[in-house]
């Protein structure tokens, strides 16, 4: 049986605005692109914890999770890499920005921006399911999590 791995995205925002990130030349995968945060599930690791680390570990922001908005699968690299993906809105709470070795550079921009980046039309759905969430969902919402104690 082959192996699938899990990959995560987290769409933070801040201030009505979402935080990008430009990933390294020395990333094997799309270096030198624009993305959002991303990262991989460690085993036996909690989806919610495995994207807070994430988050932390690649910007040192704190953030909260709001809720899932896309989810799917896709080969990254080839067919050898089978990945299954979720993806979470997330706020910010607290911190400044600093970027690891992963990424040389980052900006808060707009969903708009987002839409226009060609770099990003592998997260456009997730903005545009996050655009129209935010029209009913309120400002203090956050999802109620099964079997997770954060």
């Amino acid at each position: 049986m082959k192996e699938v791995y899990v990959g995560m995205a987290a769409i933070v925002e801040k201030d009505d605005k979402f935080l990008i990130l430009k990933r390294s030349s020395e990333k094997d995968f799309a270096p030198k692109t624009w993305e959002v945060i991303t990262g991989r599930l460690e085993a036996e690791e909690h989806p919610v914890k495995g994207i807070l680390r994430e988050i932390t570990e690649e910007t040192n922001l704190e953030a909260k999770v709001i809720m899932p908005v896309d989810t799917g699968f896709f080969y990254r690299g080839g067919k050898e890499f089978p990945m299954v993906f979720i993806a979470y809105y997330c706020k910010y709470i607290s911190g400044e920005v600093k970027t690891s070795w992963e990424h040389t550079e980052h900006k808060w921009v707009t969903i708009e921006e987002i839409l226009e980046t060609e770099d990003l039309m592998h997260f456009h759905t997730m903005f545009r399911n996050i655009r129209r969430l935010k029209k009913y969902i309120p400002e203090d919402f956050s999802l109620e999590i099964s079997n997770i104690n954060i």
